[in-house]
């Protein structure tokens, strides 16, 4: 499945007076000849969640959107330092379960496993321990001498001892006003997610489409030097560029999808931090616009990796591949990277200003009651499903729904039940 970029800015204000039905002229197609990218190694790859538990025990996914959350956090813990570390349990589910419920702490969770360079890196902190992987880093509120690290796949825990951290500031950052909804983790065979005990009430948001030029990423990606030639080729459904065997670029006439190929870089390594920081250094010089866009996961099977915009604190996905950049390394001196011409940078009021999804248990009920086998759920997660505005032209609507992984791939619950 193609995945294409969609970057959206979130800085801008939804507008809340004029009618949705008389916006048709706000919402034309806008070209942008040139792009540039304020976006940092440490913003696109900070993490894609944060869960904090109570002195009580309870837990809730916290959101944020006039600040961003997870960056006010990395920056809190930008002195870290560590001294020690600790084993504390591994292929336990029951004691990684009870350290995922630990109360008085906050939880930064990506999807996929990390290491500790490339965390130095992304957080500017000097935790130099072993270099071991992870996907969750918890903090302890109540003890600024520790925080732990775990491991989904291996259900590895491991206590690191600190120096320089102040609780108090982390606390400071999480008692601001966020959008906070009551969760649990739970296992869903063998790996932990994420529970919603009642139905979910979130935003739903519309944007406005614009369009970057195909000349302004040939000229961009496609010539390297002032003596370098470029062959274009104009096809029924498709326009293709070549420089004669370093770097080939398609764009798709219907979707206004790009397939970007390098076969001149050097992004492979057995560092995975080198291989990220490669990856990064490649989106910049393709020259997209990254604002409001994550990392999302790293398949080490396949070697791709996925970057999604994220609203709301949640991740955009469409069945088409929209909400996502993709760049699948070949080998060590190759990478295939897909993306967009389309994006949605401008704010306008949707349609409806809310939508509810379904619990956790409503939802794994209905998949069983629709046939889809429990044990071939790899995961689910909420985000956000973007469809064409049938009403407006050029306008896309976000709808928040529930999103089903099977088989590698990521559908909507509503799929499955048609």
């Amino acid at each position: 499945m193609t995945a294409i970029l969609v970057s959206l800015g979130l800085s801008g204000m939804l507008w809340t007076n004029p009618a949705h039905s008389n916006l048709s002229s706000r919402t034309k197609v806008t070209k942008n000849t040139d792009s540039s990218n304020n976006t940092t190694f440490q913003d696109i790859y900070l993490p894609a969640q944060i869960v904090s538990t109570s002195k009580t025990g309870q837990q809730e996914m916290l959101t944020n959107n006039r600040i961003n959350v997870a960056s006010e956090l990395r920056d809190k813990m930008s002195r870290f330092t560590a001294t020690d570390v600790q084993e504390i349990s591994e292929h336990n589910s029951k004691k990684y379960l009870a350290q995922l419920r630990q109360k008085d702490t906050v939880l930064l969770n990506y999807n996929s496993a990390m290491t500790v360079n490339f965390f130095r890196k992304a957080f500017g902190n000097q935790l130099k321990i072993p270099n071991q992987r992870f996907n969750r880093v918890q903090l302890p509120l109540n003890d600024p001498d520790h925080l732990y690290l775990l491991n989904d796949q291996t259900l590895h825990v491991v206590k690191v001892k600190l120096k320089n951290n102040h609780a108090g500031k982390l606390r400071h950052v999480l008692s601001d006003q966020m959008v906070k909804h009551p969760v649990s983790f739970m296992m869903l065979n063998g790996k932990p997610v994420l529970s919603y005990a009642n139905s979910v009430k979130l935003k739903a948001y519309s944007y406005q489409l614009t369009q970057q030029t195909q000349s302004y990423y040939a000229n961009r990606i496609m010539t390297t030097n002032s003596n370098s030639s470029m062959q274009i080729k104009h096809h029924k459904n498709s326009t293709t560029y070549d420089d004669h065997g370093f770097r080939h670029m398609s764009v798709n006439k219907t979707t206004d999808a790009v397939t970007f190929t390098n076969y001149n870089s050097q992004v492979k390594s057995s560092s995975f931090v080198n291989t990220m920081n490669h990856i990064y250094q490649q989106l910049v010089m393709v020259g997209m616009p990254l604002d409001g866009m994550r990392f999302f996961d790293y398949d080490t099977g396949s070697d791709t990796a996925v970057f999604r915009t994220y609203v709301g604190g949640l991740p955009v996905y469409d069945d088409r591949g929209y909400g996502a950049i993709q760049m699948k390394v070949l080998d060590q001196t190759s990478y295939q990277m897909t993306f967009s011409l389309d994006s949605l940078q401008v704010p306008i009021p949707p349609v409806q200003s809310t939508a509810t999804v379904v619990s956790t248990k409503t939802l794994m009920t209905e998949l069983k009651n629709a046939g889809v086998r429990h044990d071939k759920i790899e995961d689910i997660q909420l985000g956000y499903e973007w469809t064409r505005d049938k009403t407006l032209e050029k306008a896309v609507n976000l709808s928040p729904t529930w999103f089903i992984k099977v088989d590698g791939h990521w559908r909507t619950y509503q799929q499955y039940l048609s």
